[in-house]
């Protein structure tokens, strides 16, 4: 098999550091989305099972990958890693976290700001080439195509500080359209979140999809 391509990181990590991840008690949650979403479906949701974040998908997904070793382009691995998909054979939906460890050094808001503000920088003026090889690797990952269905904006909430964009693709799978979020928290934690599907599902459980991006909240 051929390897697959190194993802080409956005953020100076001026952050980075060793540390463990803050640990949090989650407690589950079973969420009706229905008429609080207008133009989806109605899912169940309930929360993930991890610590870095607090977040809700589809009750029923399956989660995958679980005991595979992720690693980043730098040689750095996520302090925590969860992806889900919506059936085990031919997944038409599929979601993937990620969080980074703690940083040991001094946080400011200063800093998180302008790592922010430069990789959103670096993703406006990013080439065709670029684009697609930014989200080559996330969920099923784009081949060509790339295109935004919403531009990135600036993405400020629940002690969070990031961008977030949605776009559309050719995948392995065929078309697919996504969202993505990166931000940090106020302890210099990343958080990244891919959400992705093949047009026809986005188009049936927009909502659902998009819900799952919007309820990600820090540990601290």
């Amino acid at each position: 098999m051929t390897p697959a391509p190194k993802k080409k990181r956005l953020l100076p990590w001026i952050l980075a550091g060793g540390g463990l991840a803050i640990t949090a008690v989650i407690v589950t949650v079973v969420l009706l989305v229905s008429g609080l979403f207008a133009g989806g479906n109605k899912a169940n949701m309930v929360a993930a099972p991890t610590t870095s974040a607090s977040f809700l998908y589809p009750e029923g997904w399956i989660r995958t990958g679980k005991n595979v070793t992720i690693f980043n382009e730098d040689g750095s691995r996520p302090a925590e890693h969860f992806r889900a998909v919506n059936k085990s054979d031919s997944a038409s939906s599929m979601m993937v976290y990620e969080a980074g460890d703690r940083p040991t050094g001094a946080v400011t808001t200063e800093k998180i700001h302008a790592a922010i503000d430069q990789g959103l920088a670096a993703q406006l003026a990013a080439s065709q080439e670029d684009l697609v090889y930014f989200r080559s690797t996330s969920a099923f990952g784009c081949l060509k195509d790339f295109a935004y269905t919403d531009k990135p904006v600036i993405v400020e909430r629940d002690g969070l500080y990031g961008y977030s964009y949605g776009y559309t693709c050719f995948s392995n799978r065929g078309k697919i359209t996504g969202k993505y979020l990166v931000a940090y928290d106020t302890v210099g934690v990343s958080h990244r979140m891919t959400v992705e599907a093949v047009d026809a599902e986005w188009a049936s459980n927009k909502a659902t999809l998009t819900a799952i991006v919007d309820s990600l909240k820090p540990a601290v």
